[in-house]
């Protein structure tokens, strides 16, 4: 299961809220063996956040993901979710961080695997 949280100062419209939503779930099946049916997002808007020393807008998205993949899967989905994101909120790709954290254990259904 894919869990992916995006934090913004921004204040997210729904219509901003759902399309992120969609084009994330259409992009995490650049990973091989992970689909939109398994992905968990978060979404938090409106946050204080300071970049640069400065409050403006940006956003950090933190990628979850049980096992390891091959760095190109991982270049793909940077580069096209971080456009994305762009045009969907006007936040530059220059203000937008992006962590990938890969798992090798994972619960999930009341197992540990």
């Amino acid at each position: 299961m894919p869990y992916v949280k995006l934090t913004t100062t921004k204040t997210l419209t729904l219509q901003q809220e759902v399309a992120l939503k969609k084009i994330t779930g259409e992009l995490i099946s650049i990973f091989p063996n992970k689909t939109e049916d398994y992905l968990m997002i978060h979404i938090e808007d409106n946050q204080v956040m300071y970049f640069r020393g400065k409050e403006i807008e940006c956003m950090r998205i933190g990628v979850e993901l049980y096992r390891q993949c091959d760095i190109e899967y991982k270049k793909e989905f940077v580069q096209r979710l971080m456009k994305e994101i762009a045009h969907i909120t006007n936040i530059p790709v220059e203000n937008q961080y992006l962590t990938i954290h890969e798992y090798d254990h994972w619960g999930m259904d009341g197992e540990f695997i």
